[in-house]
């Protein structure tokens, strides 16, 4: 195994586990990279339990708009 993915991994481990100690009902947003070096934005609604990757921050903000305009 190549020391990114073991890296990447660890990484998703660790949020994994800090996810589980801090248990939150906030809506969660970061920026992602794929193998191919695009860059696009998850989402995601503990609450509803729905996601979303999106394109741009535009598209967050209309996905965040959305969860609480309903």
């Amino acid at each position: 195994m190549k020391t990114s993915a073991v890296l990447l991994t660890l990484n998703r481990i660790w949020q994994g586990f800090v996810r589980f100690l801090v248990n939150t009902s906030e809506l969660r947003v970061w920026q992602v990279s794929d193998g191919h070096g695009h860059t696009y934005w998850r989402a995601y609604d503990p609450v509803s339990g729905r996601s979303s990757y999106l394109g741009s921050e535009a598209e967050v903000r209309s996905w965040i708009e959305q969860r609480y305009y309903r």
